[in-house]
């Protein structure tokens, strides 16, 4: 029985039932079989308690204010120097450095050659991870994520585990500091593999799924954020104006494109009992329940009557997120959603407390550095995939005045 959810409140509750299973990557297992989001219960709880370890407030600081603007800056270098670029390019190596620090995997970001192979291979994994939107040949594409994982277990993965171990050697035997240590997932995972009973397989699975997931939706929303600001600009065009100066405001262009354009545009669960949802809606055991994301990000009741209408405006209900339920929520909801999206905003919250989020410290990095649209050539979805997604985004960085 398929059952599918749309409205705000339904979807808000599946998210939280402890009794609905995570059912959505099962085609994906190539990736996903055995990471953090594929578990359910206990073992994603113990799991999820390890991780979150690293994922504090305090930690996406440093990464924001030390880490973020260097990764920028040298992978957007070379094509503000070009003068010209990919949009989904710059978004998605842009993001795969930084996804690749937190996972773990040492890369120079400045090396343009060893930054096109992992990305090669992290754009194989996203692949492998939502196969069930491909429209290609599914074994064809397995075959290819397969190789792609075995490329990269030689040339990344080994070098990195080797390089934490030894770390974590010195730390045993006193040569080194706990704050000497890697602050990133793969750390993390080998400190804490034997407790939790992770064999080699699992960890490798854990680290290609972080690279895929921070990599793959941090640059979809980059690119679909930097696209609704053009858009946007060109009937106002002192909101774009803003942008380019305003990193505060760039952040609430971020959060409505999230909620218009969430990184899955579904969810997928399955009951482990019967489950009755507060109105009485009955969702039974083994069900196929499908939350629509696009639909309750856009239900009229939440966000008024222009919910379908792009607004970075827009004023949404308290205790209502401005990104709607992009993040998702409950137990699965997004470890890296601060990361991503920064805090919510609250006008009375000092400056040097804001996090503003990887994707709208990009998008303002793009801005700044005279980054639009390339007249000339306009963007190409990807036919390949039925999510939204952009094949090529041609933009073009020039002086102010210049467009």
């Amino acid at each position: 029985m398929r059952i599918e959810l749309s409205k705000w409140l339904h979807v808000k509750e599946a998210f939280r039932s402890k009794h609905l299973r995570q059912a959505g990557y099962t085609e994906g297992a190539i990736v996903m079989e055995g990471t953090l989001l594929d578990l359910h219960g206990v073992e994603h709880r113990e799991r999820r308690r390890l991780e979150n370890r690293l994922f504090r407030r305090e930690i996406f600081s440093y990464w924001e204010h030390e880490i973020l603007g260097k990764t920028i800056d040298a992978t957007m270098k070379p094509f503000v120097e070009k003068g010209a670029g990919d949009l989904a390019q710059i978004g998605y190596r842009c993001a795969m450095n930084l996804t690749a620090t937190i996972a773990g995997i040492d890369q120079d970001p400045r090396n343009e050659e060893q930054t096109e192979l992992l990305y090669s291979k992290v754009k194989k994994f996203s692949e492998g991870a939502t196969i069930m939107h491909s429209t290609r040949d599914k074994d064809e594409v397995r075959a290819e994520v397969k190789a792609a994982m075995d490329s990269f277990h030689k040339d990344f993965f080994l070098p990195s585990k080797t390089r934490r171990e030894e770390l974590l050697s010195d730390l045993k035997n006193g040569k080194i500091a706990e704050d000497e240590l890697p602050r990133d997932v793969f750390t993390t995972l080998l400190r804490n593999a034997e407790t939790l009973d992770l064999d080699d397989d699992v960890v490798f699975r854990e680290i290609c799924f972080y690279l895929q997931a921070g990599a793959h939706s941090t640059a979809n929303a980059f690119t679909h954020t930097v696209d609704d600001l053009f858009s946007w600009g060109e009937q106002n065009p002192a909101d774009l104006d803003l942008a380019r100066d305003d990193l505060a405001f760039v952040q609430r262009c971020m959060h409505e494109s999230l909620r218009l354009s969430p990184a899955s545009p579904v969810a997928l669960r399955t009951p482990l009992e019967d489950v009755e949802l507060s109105d009485g809606t009955l969702l039974p055991r083994g069900a196929h329940v499908v939350l629509n994301l696009i639909e309750a990000n856009r239900d009229p009741e939440i966000f008024g009557n222009t919910s379908t209408v792009y607004d970075p405006h827009r004023d949404v209900p308290d205790g209502v997120a401005r990104w709607g339920m992009s993040f998702g929520a409950g137990s699965h909801a997004c470890v890296g959603a601060e990361l991503d999206g920064g805090l919510e905003i609250d006008e009375t919250r000092p400056t040097g407390d804001s996090l503003y989020g990887t994707v709208s410290v990009m998008v303002h990095a793009l801005l700044s550095a005279g980054g639009r649209k390339d007249r000339d050539n306009p963007p190409e979805l990807d036919m390949n995939s039925e999510r939204k997604h952009f094949a090529k985004y041609p933009v073009v960085f020039t002086s102010e005045g210049d467009d």
